[in-house]
């Protein structure tokens, strides 16, 4: 069931292409929040005796000042690392962690959608939605997220020390 987290974090396989699945959900308006995330590194989770890799994924940190403080010590001018969330863990079950330019730092809540799925922040009409989070990590790996009307995307993940 949604909220409830799986070897993969709690989310069904995937429903479609991660557009709406219903007029419904297509008329529902929400709002952004607004939280930035880098991601680095590979952890390895299974499910079925398959291995799924999160680049960045480091679920033994959990605070925001421990993600500061690894990416801090992390080279890279843009990095990132996904995180467990402390907050709302049924509604935000992980949070991405940016490291940018000036050793800035933004954290951007991900959640689970009525549906099970995964997507940036509070839910919005016409956002992509995704089945677990290697496959969110993924694809904003290559697909800008809107952040603060900022184009994102998740570079050089932290590798897990």
């Amino acid at each position: 069931p949604p909220g409830n987290p799986s070897p993969l974090g709690g989310f069904p396989p995937p429903l479609g292409d991660g557009y709406p699945q219903n007029e419904a959900e297509d008329e529902e308006l929400y709002a952004l929040e607004p939280d930035d995330i880098y991601n680095d590194g590979d952890d390895e989770l299974y499910t079925d005796g398959e291995e799924v890799i999160i680049p960045g994924y480091l679920p033994h940190i959990t605070s925001r000042v421990q993600a500061e403080d690894i990416l801090r010590q992390n080279q890279s001018t843009e990095c990132f690392l996904v995180r467990d969330s402390t907050n709302s863990k049924e509604q935000y079950p992980h949070v991405i962690s940016m490291k940018g330019r000036g050793n800035s730092f933004e954290h951007t809540r991900l959640g689970i959608r009525p549906n099970g799925r995964l997507a940036i922040g509070t839910a919005k009409v016409g956002e992509t939605t995704h089945a677990n989070l290697a496959e969110l990590v993924r694809y904003h790996q290559v697909t800008p997220m809107n952040l603060r009307g900022r184009n994102v995307l998740l570079r050089n993940p932290v590798t897990p020390y």
